[in-house]
């Protein structure tokens, strides 16, 4: 086998509590011995549980660990594979009166996937002083190594976004794994990594896409793609050799099940081997099935409305996600607790045409609370770039 484990420990949170970060490298065999196939030099990482409440994702990793030890066992990996079962240790221990809290950060209420090291003007910086050739891919990777070098985080929750960022900065392929709270699968990417978030989504049979300059608050995949698009943006290097980054939304919080997680495996193995990074049997290979025609729904992020609640209550939904809503169209309604008997409900009605997403899971709102995700393929103009995100 040509795999290996290691655990990387991060700082105390207090004495005698320690927390450790784990990934499993899998090393690409070359083809017949001595040739490199052609894509065993390329590399990605896949990890799951950032927001560590969002558990779908450290399923599917377990599925995809099985399949991965049993073409390694085959030698058919080519290139370098690294997968982190979960990205956030302290995280998966919070717990509430029972309740798990793995969203956000109870030291200081942050999103655990925002607010990760900017390292832009360190790049800029360090690329006036370096000689770097056009697409020189190993050349980038290594000044990214550089001025990653210089962080010098003290606290634990600020090692951990290190060490995340430190790995996935020298990978071409960065598949982070979410959820949301109930919906269908979709993923967030950078426009100039259209072609590619397409490709994913046509393997996992992913219906939405939504693509972004910037999103806003440093999350994982923009404090990656930020990195490489200093080197688009100077011509070092092509958007085809840029690194692919992106947030895959696995459905809703309760949708934890064997099926999914193996179809979802299955999806994510079949973009590997889309790249070269791994040889799918297509005769014999339980791994490999034909890829289904299916239309991709490409969005820009500032088509995607975050639709509040007009008043607090409980949320009748007249909408499934998946649904296809229209401008003005009835989506759900709120029906008043505190009110007289027999009070009107209050409506919620869609503001763009397109795709219902995502929905909540706790149907208990309060006034303002997002109610709904909704993808259209037009901007709409309360939506700014840089602004894009939402916490909750």
């Amino acid at each position: 086998m040509t795999v290996s484990t290691e655990h990387s420990e991060l700082p105390a949170l207090s004495p005698g509590a320690s927390h450790r970060l784990l990934k499993h490298t899998f090393e690409g065999a070359a083809s017949g011995g001595s040739v490199a196939s052609v894509g065993s030099h390329l590399s990605a990482y896949i990890q799951a549980g950032l927001h560590a409440d969002e558990l779908p994702g450290l399923l599917v990793i377990q599925h995809l660990l099985d399949a991965l030890v049993q073409l390694d066992n085959a030698g058919r990996i080519r290139g370098r594979i690294v997968v982190r079962p979960f990205a956030n240790p302290v995280g998966l221990g919070q717990r509430v009166f029972g309740a798990h809290a793995g969203r956000f950060n109870l030291d200081n209420g942050e999103n655990f996937n925002r607010r990760f090291p900017d390292l832009t003007s360190r790049v800029e910086t360090a690329l006036a002083t370096r000689d770097i050739g056009h697409n020189d891919v190993k050349g980038a990777k290594a000044l990214f190594a550089d001025v990653a070098a210089e962080l010098t985080p003290l606290d634990t929750v600020a090692a951990m976004k290190a060490a995340l960022l430190i790995e996935a900065l020298q990978h071409d392929i960065v598949l982070d794994l979410h959820c949301d709270t109930d919906g269908i699968l979709h993923l967030y990417s950078s426009r100039s990594q259209r072609a590619q978030a397409v490709a994913l989504a046509r393997c996992m049979q992913i219906k939405a896409v939504f693509l972004e300059d910037r999103a806003g608050g440093t999350p994982f995949d923009e404090a990656i793609a930020q990195c490489w698009s200093v080197l688009q943006q100077a011509g070092v290097v092509d958007d085809e050799h840029a690194a692919f980054c992106t947030s895959i939304e696995l459905r809703g919080q309760a949708d934890v099940s064997d099926d999914f997680a193996h179809a979802d495996a299955q999806g994510i193995l079949q973009y590997l081997a889309l790249r070269g990074l791994v040889d799918l049997d297509t005769n014999n290979d339980d791994h490999a099935h034909p890829l289904a025609e299916h239309e991709v729904m490409v969005c820009p992020l500032e088509g995607v409305s975050h639709v509040p609640a007009p008043v607090g209550g409980l949320v009748s939904y007249k909408k499934r996600p998946g649904d296809t809503v229209k401008t003005g169209e009835l989506i759900a309604e709120i029906i008043p607790l505190h009110g007289v008997i027999g009070a009107a409900r209050h409506p919620v009605v869609s503001d763009v045409d397109g795709l219902l997403i995502v929905q909540q899971y706790m149907k208990l709102v309060r006034p303002g609370q997002r109610v709904a995700l909704l993808a259209g393929e037009k901007p709409l103009p309360h939506r700014k770039t840089g602004q894009l995100l939402n916490d909750f």
